[in-house]
């Protein structure tokens, strides 16, 4: 299997959801700092025009290569990256890490501890593919079988939401079900 297919299978129906149904987006951001703003409009055409890249979907392969921070440096990427208007036209960006049923993090990288350098990195200074936003946080899509192999590093994650959650709240998203979930 290819990397990241089974990481997709997952990650591809919650970053559509967020853009294309508007309930799932306004639950998304109910559960994180910026429930006040859970009516937030997400920012995917602009997204899109930033990339200038019209084959790269809005939300995937985020990262910079070009910042000298060990946070950001090494093609480091956030699964799901998305920025979001508030009313008020303040910007603020959510970076999601996707862990399939199946994925770990590797203690050796320390890759939960670059997370939140990485995203106030964008917000001091954006990469030029990156839209310009004010504030982020940072939330985790994960199983719950997961949760206690994970438990050393879910506080590294603002917002937490299970696979089970979603497909409790949200059948028509977690369409991972119907490719024979994997767990």
């Amino acid at each position: 299997m290819k990397y990241g297919s089974l990481e997709y299978q997952y990650a591809e129906p919650i970053a559509r959801a967020l853009a294309e149904h508007e309930g799932f987006s306004k639950w998304v951001l109910s559960k994180s700092k910026f429930s006040e703003d859970a009516d937030a409009r997400l920012l995917k055409n602009e997204m899109m025009l930033q990339r200038q890249t019209p084959t790269a979907e809005w939300w995937r392969f985020h990262f910079f290569m070009g910042c000298k921070n060990p946070c950001c440096s090494g093609g480091r990427e956030t699964d799901i990256f998305a920025v979001f208007e508030a009313q008020d036209k303040r910007r603020f960006a959510m970076h999601f890490e996707v862990k399939q049923p199946k994925d770990r993090f590797d203690p050796a990288r320390m890759q939960e501890k670059r997370f939140a350098l990485r995203a106030q990195c964008w917000v001091d200074k954006a990469p030029p593919k990156v839209l310009k936003h004010q504030d982020a946080s940072l939330g985790i899509f994960f199983s719950e079988d997961r949760r206690d192999s994970f438990e050393p590093v879910l506080s590294c994650f603002p917002t937490q939401i299970t696979f089970e959650e979603i497909e409790r709240e949200f059948p028509q998203v977690a369409e991972w079900r119907n490719q024979g979930r994997t767990s």
